[in-house]
């Protein structure tokens, strides 16, 4: 079977958030950033999933999830960067540009070196950030992956804090932001010059 016969859509049934689950589960564990679960389901923001304002990505091959992303336009639940880094993330919202956030990227393990199912879950995101008329789109990353995720999308970091998912495992997590037009034209040019096999 061809690498790239997946694809990629919104969710629309929220019976799959289980699924999705357990590839968060699998990424957190395999960065280090939580220890094993015995129900191999991890859900961050469950506030945030079944709310108009997120639209949930997933990757599908064959009926299975083998990725995901999820987008979601601010709004009386907050976003995702609230959880670690409320008062920045306070202070973008008083620029008045429409603000956004981009979480729980995840992969299934055996396509984890997939750069380009990576690279589609990304651009993917940045359509629907557009689609969402989202200005300043944030994430929240571990610092390690700071300098891959300011050449991929150009993203600039305006904070950092070491924190946790779950208590003795410290994580130094940044701050990042874009700007959603501009990075949706970095990730054009570098799908324009790579090439995939």
């Amino acid at each position: 079977m061809p690498l790239y016969d997946y694809n990629i859509h919104k969710l629309t049934n929220f019976n799959r958030l289980p699924e999705i689950g357990e590839l968060v589960h699998d990424t957190l564990v395999e960065s280090g950033h939580i220890s094993s679960r015995y129900n191999k389901f991890v859900d961050l923001y469950p506030h945030l999933n079944k709310i108009p304002e997120t639209t949930i990505l997933i990757a599908e091959l064959n009926g299975r999830i083998i990725g995901t992303n999820s987008m979601t336009l601010d709004n009386p639940k907050g976003l995702h960067t609230d959880k670690f880094f409320k008062e920045e993330t306070d202070s973008f919202r008083k620029q008045k540009k429409i603000l956004g956030s981009s979480w729980r990227i995840a992969t299934a393990h055996e396509y984890r070196k997939n750069i380009r199912l990576f690279l589609d879950l990304i651009q993917n995101t940045f359509f629907l950030a557009k689609e969402m008329h989202i200005e300043t789109c944030l994430f929240v990353f571990d610092k390690r992956h700071e300098e891959f995720y300011k050449k991929l999308i150009d993203a600039e970091t305006v904070a950092e804090k070491i924190s946790n998912i779950e208590p003795e495992i410290d994580i130094p997590m940044i701050l990042m932001r874009t700007d959603t037009e501009n990075s949706q034209k970095h990730l054009s040019k570098i799908f324009t010059q790579r090439k995939f096999y």
